[in-house]
Formats: structure tokens, sequence, C-alpha cells
């Protein structure tokens, strides 16, 4: 009887458990803009067309890697509280 009732448990602690990761996971992660086309014209426009975009990636994956970087100092934190209680 106790098995059963720590079994019943414990699927419903991690099927709630999962179901808040998944919650988590589509609010914090947008779909991705899709990429502008290259326009038309001389190489030298193209070129510059391309190093712009590049460029506007770039500060899009550095925001995103400080973002993660916060996201590790937290739950480092979160480890080292958890380990005080």
């Amino acid at each position: 009887m106790k098995r059963a009732l720590f079994s019943l448990i414990t699927a419903f602690v991690l099927g709630a458990a999962g179901a808040g990761l998944r919650a988590q996971d589509t609010a914090a992660s947008p779909a991705p803009a899709p990429i502008t086309p290259i326009p038309k014209g001389t190489p030298l426009q193209m070129l510059k067309a391309i190093r712009d975009a590049n460029a506007k990636l770039l500060e899009k994956q550095a925001a995103t890697l400080l973002k993660l970087e916060e996201m590790e100092k937290t739950a480092e934190q979160m480890k080292i509280f958890g380990k005080r209680s």
C-alpha cells in the first residue's frame, strides 16, 4: 500500500515538474526571426548588407550569452543556498 501511494505521488510530482519545464521552455524561447534576403546590387553593396546582417546576429548572440551567464550564476547561487538549508 505504501509503495503504491509513493509511486503515485512520485509520478504526479515528476509529471507536474515536467509540465512546468515545458511551459518555461516555450515562454522563454520565441521563434527566431527569419533571415532577411540580401538585396541585389553591386558586389560591394551585397557585401555591406551581409556585414550588417552579421553584425546584428553577433549582437543578438552576445545578448543571449549574457543571459545564459546570468542564469548560470543564479543556478550556482541556488545550489549554494540549497546546501545551507
